[in-house]
């Protein structure tokens, strides 16, 4: 059977009990992924789901105990409101439009009586709907410590499902911080680091041909987002460290050139957005992408994506609070999934399937103008009235 690229699947749906703010929670997922909501609600959260799927395949620093004790264990991540059960469980189908559950895999874990580790409860992983492997424990079970391991972790089985274990590496968080790209001791270090700390050393390590290629499609962006922009290479300084370069003109006849070191906040988020756009991967996870940018480059970044997306086949799932990302031309209801945080956690609800929004955008309004305002805090105007000194 030929070997299926990760970044011909997407996950189609992601199913949440227990998770952190989510007591129960089911969205189907498109090619682009929009996920708004006030602050608290549980965006960051929901992408630390599919991280975790990430984080437990894994082969250095991984798995599932690892996973737990980085996010501060199993309490830290099981939700406040969870009352008539207490394990959590994360469930995602994965696959394409023409056939959305190529792959299933679901996880449930807890912890049995007084022992001291988290144990998975149930796992199942299914290709095309059949089951391929499984493990289920009962509390009276003679081997506990063996169900401190997920079956997908495991290297002797992963020759059952190695296609579903790439999807899960193939997994990427990125939400830039420039002053961590800034710091040129970041681009020598092995480590992949969510914040941008590798992006220079992604793109040093990319074959040249498709390193030029790519670089191009970022700088044609760049010309239209940066005043005075014209060009954008990579180079070497003398201790061999991978630098960017940016060409801009002025009033002499050759442009000037400046390194990563001074480019702005927002030329780098836009960089590190759009190199990432383009690789070649499974999902890549975006907090809210409209920082530091101006308004009318966020209105762009929804068809960047589009256009990227065609050339790469990545999926992007991204947090935001951004009116003009959401409003943009061509954003489907469908795409656009509102948190609703409650006394029972938080609920997700898919644009389409509230008849508010639906109305509202069929009359003529962007999907943005129609669901942002309901994504706003309850009262948030009340904080004009806030008085800071008190009386």
């Amino acid at each position: 059977m030929a070997k299926t690229e990760p970044h011909t699947f997407r996950l189609t749906r992601l199913k949440l009990t227990n998770w952190r703010n989510f007591q129960s929670a089911d969205v189907l997922l498109a090619k682009r992924a929009f996920f708004i909501g006030p602050n608290a609600s549980g965006k960051s959260n929901l992408l630390d789901a599919i991280r975790f799927l990430r984080d437990i395949v894994k082969p250095i620093a991984g798995g599932f105990s690892t996973a737990l004790e980085v996010r501060d264990g199993l309490r830290a991540v099981r939700c406040l409101q969870a009352r008539r059960v207490s394990y959590v469980e994360i469930d995602v189908d994965i696959g394409n439009d023409e056939h959305p559950t190529c792959w299933s895999y679901r996880i449930r874990f807890t912890r049995f009586g007084r022992e001291q580790f988290p144990s998975v409860e149930e796992e199942e992983i299914k290709k095309d709907g059949r089951l391929v492997l499984e493990q289920r424990r009962s509390g009276d079970t003679p081997e506990p410590f063996r169900f401190s391991q997920s079956l997908i972790q495991q290297a002797t089985n992963q020759a059952k499902f190695r296609e579903l274990v790439e999807f899960f590496s193939s997994i990427r968080y990125l939400h830039v911080v420039p002053q961590i790209v800034r710091d040129p001791r970041r681009a020598l270090d092995r480590t992949e680091d969510p914040y941008g700390g590798d992006l220079l050393k992604r793109i040093n390590e990319t074959t040249p041909r498709t390193r030029e290629a790519r670089l191009r499609r970022v700088a044609e962006a760049l010309k239209i987002a940066v005043p005075q922009f014209v060009d954008l290479k990579l180079d070497h300084d003398k201790e061999g460290r991978p630098h960017l370069k940016a060409g801009f003109k002025h009033w002499r006849p050759n442009p000037t050139y400046q390194t990563e070191e001074v480019f702005s906040d927002g030329t780098l988020r836009l960089i590190g957005f759009l190199w990432s756009l383009g690789e070649k991967d499974g999902p890549l996870l975006l907090e809210e992408p409209e920082l530091s940018l101006h308004p009318d480059v966020v209105r762009q970044l929804p068809s960047m994506i589009a256009r990227m997306q065609r050339l790469s086949g990545r999926q992007v799932c991204m947090t935001t609070h951004s009116d003009a990302l959401v409003g943009a031309d061509g954003v489907g209801l469908h795409e656009v999934h509102r948190l609703i945080p409650g006394e029972n956690g938080t609920t997700i609800e898919t644009a389409g399937n509230n008849p508010q929004i639906r109305t509202l955008v069929e009359s003529g309004l962007s999907v943005g103008e129609a669901a942002m305002p309901l994504a706003r805090p309850k009262g948030v105007e009340q904080l004009s009235l806030f008085d800071a000194v008190g009386s």
